[in-house]
Protein backbone atom coordinates (compact mmCIF):
# COMPACT_ATOMS: atom_id res chain seq x y z
CA UNK A 1 0.00 0.00 0.00
CA UNK A 2 1.39 3.21 -1.23
CA UNK A 3 2.64 5.75 2.05
CA UNK A 4 0.48 9.05 2.09
CA UNK A 5 2.03 11.99 0.65
CA UNK A 6 1.55 15.55 2.25
CA UNK A 7 0.18 18.22 0.65
CA UNK A 8 2.09 21.14 0.12
CA UNK A 9 0.04 23.35 2.07
CA UNK A 10 1.91 21.42 4.99
CA UNK A 11 5.24 23.07 4.64
CA UNK A 12 6.56 26.15 3.50
CA UNK A 13 10.10 27.64 3.66
CA UNK A 14 12.03 29.63 6.90
CA UNK A 15 11.84 32.85 5.84
CA UNK A 16 15.79 33.18 6.49
CA UNK A 17 17.40 30.26 5.54
CA UNK A 18 14.90 28.40 3.18
CA UNK A 19 15.21 25.28 5.05
CA UNK A 20 11.21 23.35 5.13
CA UNK A 21 8.93 24.08 7.81
CA UNK A 22 6.37 21.54 9.19
CA UNK A 23 3.06 23.94 9.46
CA UNK A 24 1.71 21.21 11.84
CA UNK A 25 4.64 21.66 14.51
CA UNK A 26 5.65 24.49 16.79
CA UNK A 27 8.14 27.15 15.00
CA UNK A 28 8.81 31.08 15.72
CA UNK A 29 6.69 33.26 13.31
CA UNK A 30 6.68 36.53 12.72
CA UNK A 31 3.38 38.66 11.27
CA UNK A 32 4.59 41.73 8.86
CA UNK A 33 2.03 44.16 7.92
CA UNK A 34 2.65 46.01 4.65
CA UNK A 35 0.50 48.63 2.51
CA UNK A 36 -0.91 47.29 -0.50
CA UNK A 37 -2.84 50.82 -1.74
CA UNK A 38 -3.40 53.99 0.52
CA UNK A 39 -6.31 52.43 2.12
CA UNK A 40 -5.56 48.85 2.92
CA UNK A 41 -2.99 46.78 4.54
CA UNK A 42 -2.37 43.50 4.30
CA UNK A 43 -0.47 41.01 7.26
CA UNK A 44 2.04 38.54 5.89
CA UNK A 45 3.12 36.03 8.43
CA UNK A 46 6.70 34.51 7.97
CA UNK A 47 7.61 31.26 9.05
CA UNK A 48 11.04 30.21 11.22
CA UNK A 49 12.35 26.76 11.15
CA UNK A 50 14.32 27.72 14.67
CA UNK A 51 14.52 30.35 17.17
CA UNK A 52 17.99 31.46 15.94
CA UNK A 53 17.16 31.87 12.26
CA UNK A 54 14.32 33.92 13.91
CA UNK A 55 17.24 36.14 15.95
CA UNK A 56 19.13 35.99 12.89
CA UNK A 57 16.47 37.42 10.79
CA UNK A 58 15.62 39.79 13.16
CA UNK A 59 18.55 40.01 15.16
CA UNK A 60 18.48 39.58 18.97
CA UNK A 61 15.19 41.17 20.97
CA UNK A 62 16.28 43.31 24.04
Amino acid sequence: MPSPTHSDDEFTSCANCGKLVNLSEYHPTVVVRHSVTANQTENVTLHFCSEDCLDEWTGPFP
